[in-house]
């Protein structure tokens, strides 16, 4: 043992202890004490730095060190390590400290402090505490908040974005209307709209990577799901990159969107695609995993069961650095600033949304392997069905239209009379119960923004439900993390903004004709 071949030291301590001017109450061993310690302890003689005794703490983690210079058996190095500061404790005689980072990604903070021994002689007590898994969790946590961050912000451009891409379709549509016998503006007209449509597109991925999207959890067994989706993933992927599915035999029930569970498969495949410009195996595995609490806080998620999926290219690989900005807007995984870098941020915030986690694991040359968890669910009973549906008989419904921005709402009011439908306006939520007192009739349908100021849409729905039982409301946004929750037992119903007037009447008729 380390503690035994080398006992000068320890003697010494023990000499020393005993020399006191004040003779201890008990009789206490040093040996015991140091192997007591939950860090790694060792006694170094300076001159040579030899480790001449180790706790068996330090016996446990690192192995017998006992007459071997320190830099060789722990850091690997030849000569005295360039991060070590036994020097400077010799020199000064108080306690040195730094935090190391070997070539195995360990991360260890060491100290130093001089032991003076009877006979003039000096050692230094060197304490190593093993702080790896706190620096990953303190990564983790920086690298959540800089998401987060960044999740704000694009959500929030998102929604401004969103709105005036609204405005711009409405007025588009008005401009189309007037102008159909003019033959000279179609083509202008047509890229009008193509332009608008890759806009929105862009936008939905910002809300998506910012995890406000509005969705609509449903119950699914995502082995079904990639069953279902196998015939697109094969044409994603391409006659060259042949496909392995691993699915676990049980059914596996996660509460997710259906559209946003496509996105995620649709997002994952094409980069594997990209990854194997000359061919290669994609691999997509399912299991169920059980999170524990150690790995629950370090991903700022829930322990418990969750489903895990595994798709595995076997392409270039990314490397590190490119994985530490993976995920982020406009990042691509080929180290390139491009728009497809959306795809994998819109990924990114589809999981967070969900309640799950993402681990990339890639080796250069070899390949990469997304592993996807997300919480096993068993469906709430808020989300089995879906609010009643009132029958409108009306030839001409009134809708009770709730926008704060004044150029949208005109824009939405103009769609909906275009249709035929009558409409009151209200600037927020306030104004909106003030108007239903004076209103002749109670509405058949409220259209309301979902982030409004002095009241929130879903907050104005509670109100006006409770006055007026039965009636549908229909929110519309592009952001938000405050809808995504049934209200009262029903599902929520909502329009993405931006939208097309043909798109908004077709939800409104939903609603109202069924």
């Amino acid at each position: 043992m380390g503690q035994g071949k080398s006992p000068y030291a320890l003697n010494q301590i023990k000499a020393n202890m005993a020399d006191s001017r004040d003779p201890p109450r008990h009789s206490y061993d040093p040996q015991s004490l140091l192997n007591a310690q939950p860090v790694m302890v060792a006694v170094i003689d300076p001159a040579s730095y030899t480790v001449q005794f180790q706790n068996n703490t330090g016996l446990q983690k690192l192995g017998d060190l006992s007459g071997r210079k320190c830099h060789e058996a722990i850091a690997g190095c030849p000569l005295p390590c360039a991060f070590c500061k036994m020097p400077e404790a010799m020199e000064t005689g108080l306690v040195t400290v730094n935090e190391v980072l070997l070539a195995n990604n360990q991360y260890l903070l060491v100290q130093w402090s001089k032991a003076m021994m009877k006979d003039g002689t000096a050692h230094i007590i060197e304490t190593i505490t093993d702080v790896t898994e706190q620096k990953r969790i303190e990564e983790a946590a920086r690298k959540a908040e800089k998401m987060e961050a960044l999740g704000r912000l694009a959500g929030g451009m998102a929604h401004d974005i969103n709105n005036l891409l609204t405005v711009v379709m409405a007025a588009g549509e008005q401009v189309s209307r007037r102008i159909d016998d003019d033959q000279s503006a179609v083509i202008p007209i047509q890229q009008l709209r193509n332009a608008m449509d890759r806009a929105a597109q862009i936008t939905r991925r910002l809300v998506a990577f910012s995890h406000h999207q509005l969705v609509e959890p449903v119950l699914m067994d995502l082995n079904s799901v990639i069953r279902e989706l196998e015939p697109r993933i094969r044409t994603l992927a391409g006659d060259g990159i042949p496909l392995d599915l691993n699915l676990c035999d049980d059914s596996i029930p996660i509460v997710a969107d259906r559209q946003q569970v496509d996105q995620i498969f649709s997002v994952l495949v094409v980069n594997a695609q990209e990854a194997m410009p000359g061919g290669g195996r994609l691999t997509v595995a399912t299991t169920v995993t059980q999170v524990s609490n150690e790995t629950a806080k370090r991903q700022n998620v829930k322990p418990g069961r969750y489903a895990r999926l595994v798709v595995r290219d076997a392409g270039r690989g990314i490397s590190p650095e490119m994985q530490a900005h993976l995920f982020e807007p406009f990042y691509h995984r080929t180290g390139e600033a491009t728009g497809h870098g959306l795809g994998l941020a819109s990924v990114y915030g589809i999981v967070q949304q969900l309640g799950g986690f993402i681990e990339v694991s890639s080796e250069q040359g070899v390949g990469t392997e997304f592993c996807f968890s997300f919480p096993r669910s068993e469906l709430p009973a808020s989300v089995r069905s879906r609010a009643p549906i009132v029958q409108v008989s009306s030839d001409h419904p009134t809708i009770l239209l709730v926008e704060d921005d004044e150029d949208v709402r005109t824009a939405v009011s103009d769609m909906l009379k275009v249709a035929g439908y009558h409409v009151q306006e209200a600037c927020d939520g306030v104004d909106a119960i003030q108007r239903l007192q004076v209103m002749p009739s109670p509405p058949h349908l409220v259209l309301t923004d979902v982030m409004m100021p002095r009241m929130t849409g879903p907050q104005l729905a509670t109100q006006i439900q409770a006055l007026i039982p039965g009636v549908q409301v229909l929110y519309m946004s592009g952001y938000s993390d405050q809808i995504l929750e049934p209200l009262e037992g029903r599902r929520l119903a909502f329009i993405a903004k931006p939208f097309t007037g043909r798109d908004l009447i077709r939800r409104v008729r939903e609603m109202l004709v069924r």
